[in-house]
Order: C-alpha cells, then structure tokens, then sequence
C-alpha cells in the first residue's frame, strides 16, 4: 500500500495525520513481513530520532484500532505488525520459519464464517484469522 493510501486511511479513519504516524507506517510498509514492536521502534528511531518508544507503542495502539495495522501472532507467541490491505482485509498465512504473511482470501474464509453463523446461532460481528505453517519454500 502506498504512502498517500495509508494517510487516506488515517483520514478516513478520523486520525490525524501526524510525522510520528507518518514515520511508524512507513516503516510498515516498506517491511515484507511483519514486524515485532522492538524492530519498529528500532527502525523508527534510525529514521527519526526524536520519536521515542512510547509514542511507538501508542502510535502502533491507534493505528490497529482504526484498521489501518493488525497485529498478528507469530510463532513463539511474539505479536507483529503489519499494514493491513486497502481493504481492511484481515486474514493471513503466516510462515512460522520465515515469517512471511500471505493474505487469505475472503472467498476462502467466508463459508467457514456462514457456516458458524448457521450452526451455532452466532453473529460474526468481526474477524481475523492467522494460519500458521509453513510456506511452499520453507517446506
């Protein structure tokens, strides 16, 4: 996703579009995969010194809960972070030898989503699912 695709989110999201913001994203969208806290902030602080951890971490905060980043859970249990698609789609293979995230089709998810709704008289209201395994070429 592009840099002005990222800030038309931030927009239509209600969040102000601030350096700081700036800086964290792009660094989430350069990566190919996603990226634990620590090397956000390490990343952050190469690019801009003067952005410090904790306006990291919260910068991080509000940008997972207006959709424009999810956090995934990679092997060991360590979250990551990563720019969500242009669609807010939030379902993903994650290869836990290389870490690379592949995004799983809606298509794929959608019957298993019915499927519950149908069977337990559930209402999905929101979901997010991250499949864990190995890659072809990991394998």
């Amino acid at each position: 996703m592009s840099s002005a695709a990222v800030r038309d989110r931030m927009l239509a999201a209600g969040q102000r579009i601030t350096r700081q913001r700036d800086v964290v994203a792009g660094v989430l969208e350069r990566a190919r995969r996603p990226l634990g806290a620590g090397e956000i902030c390490d990343a952050v602080t190469t690019s801009d010194p003067d952005v410090g951890r904790a306006t990291v971490f919260r910068t991080l905060h509000s940008l997972v809960a207006a959709e424009i980043v999810q956090r995934v859970t990679l092997a060991g249990g360590q979250s990551g972070y990563l720019l969500c698609a242009a669609d807010g789609h939030h379902h993903h293979l994650v290869c836990t030898s290389c870490g690379r995230t592949t995004d799983l089709p809606e298509a794929v998810v959608a019957p298993f989503l019915s499927r519950v709704e149908e069977t337990h008289g559930f209402t999905v209201d929101h979901s997010s699912f991250d499949v864990h395994g190995r890659c072809a070429d990991c394998r």
